[in-house]
């Protein structure tokens, strides 16, 4: 086996699979997928795409909110060998128009619900993840043959476009990989860590939300849409979900400070906090 800085992303998630299959990997509202389950169904919906065209290089453009469908899509985009581009539903029709022009995206996976939300995908197939799931449950479950290597594209996020338009900043295997490796080795990563996801994923701090706790072994526990800015639900899922690590913004962190039932959750160990100066207090 090939050490883990020389091999792309999915390779390491497929590796803990193997591993362990029945442990949990992801949980939403209620529902939850083992490794096994995410494996495979990541595994599917790539075998769709690679049929569609997608391959080293191409772009696989995901509109989707969080729920269970989104982290298997962006795994299904990084099996078939592409790089993904989160298309947030929220953000206005003119820009992600733009994104989707700039990044010609080969394929679109989006839910049926937010295609009104959606500009054309300029000649792309567009995939809606609820209508196709018959379909998809039918697509063998074996990971497609390997295409992607580590200097390869993983994902492309676009910036803010505050002082212009927005530019697309692309990221290969190689350097998600370092850094996931980095992240889990500095902070002890393990399978008891359960990480909230609640970071919209078109920003970069989502990335690691994503996929530190996949290379450890842990759970990954999504958050509800719009989830990210509730404080009491915040703190109630924390408690609930037995959260270990969370990620928040210095603002929102003074919200929770603020929330009762804080003291509850004594599960979490640790806390990353940025994106906005820390005040003292």
């Amino acid at each position: 086996m090939s050490a883990p800085h020389h091999r792309c992303l999915h390779e390491l998630v497929a590796a803990q699979a193997a591993r362990t299959p029945r442990a949990e990997a992801v949980a939403f509202a209620g529902s939850s997928l083992t490794y096994r389950e995410l494996d495979r169904a990541a595994n599917r919906l790539a075998q769709r795409l690679r049929r569609l065209g997608a391959g080293p290089e191409a772009i696989i453009a995901v509109a989707l909110e969080r729920s269970l469908e989104l982290p298997v899509a962006l795994l299904a985009a990084l099996k078939a060998g592409a790089a993904y581009l989160p298309l947030d539903p929220g953000y206005p029709r003119e820009r992600l128009a733009f994104m989707l022009d700039e990044s010609r995206a080969a394929v679109v996976l989006t839910a049926e619900r937010l295609l009104p939300a959606l500009p054309g995908a300029g000649g792309a197939p567009v995939l809606c993840l609820d209508r196709e799931e018959p379909a998809l449950a039918g697509e063998p479950d074996a990971a497609p043959a390997a295409l992607a290597v580590p200097g390869n594209l993983a994902y492309v996020l676009y910036t803010s476009g505050s002082t212009g338009r927005p530019k697309g900043v692309a990221v290969p295997h190689a350097a998600i990989v370092n850094h996931m490796l980095w992240l889990a080795r500095r902070f002890a990563l393990g399978p008891a860590d359960r990480v909230l996801q609640k970071t919209p994923f078109s920003f970069d701090a989502s990335v690691w939300e994503f996929y530190a706790p996949w290379l450890a072994g842990g759970a990954l526990v999504v958050a509800r849409p719009g989830g990210h800015q509730d404080a009491a639900y915040l703190v109630e899922t924390l408690r609930r979900e037995r959260i270990t690590i969370l990620q928040v913004v210095p603002s929102l962190l003074r919200l929770l400070a603020e929330q009762p039932g804080l003291e509850d959750c004594r599960s979490l160990r640790l806390l990353f906090c940025g994106g906005e100066p820390l005040p003292r207090e």
